[in-house]
């Protein structure tokens, strides 16, 4: 099972296109989030990212993960709604 911090790591380096944006967007020091994108990289045994020096830009793996990222985020968001409405519920319950 892949590791949820580090989809949530890569992600969010998709998004900012840096390691150190990532890095200070997540609370993290920059090898931190080289290692969580490297340990995803070996799990799948693909790379995820282009590196051009400085400069990355995402693979055909990467943009296939990141597609299911996404997914799990309106999965995970939709989860956060309904649990929100059951407690309001169960609250409202209680209280009659």
């Amino acid at each position: 099972m892949l590791n949820t911090q580090h989809l949530i790591t890569f992600g969010v380096l998709v998004r900012t296109g840096s390691f150190t944006k990532t890095a200070q967007t997540l609370g993290l020091t920059q090898p931190a989030v080289s290692q969580h994108i490297q340990k995803l990289e070996a799990e799948l045994g693909e790379a995820l990212l282009i590196r051009h020096g400085r400069t990355t830009e995402i693979s055909e793996a990467g943009k296939v993960l990141l597609s299911h990222i996404k997914e799990l985020e309106s999965c995970y968001n939709r989860f956060s709604m309904a649990w929100s409405r059951y407690q309001q519920e169960k609250a409202t319950e209680l209280s009659s």
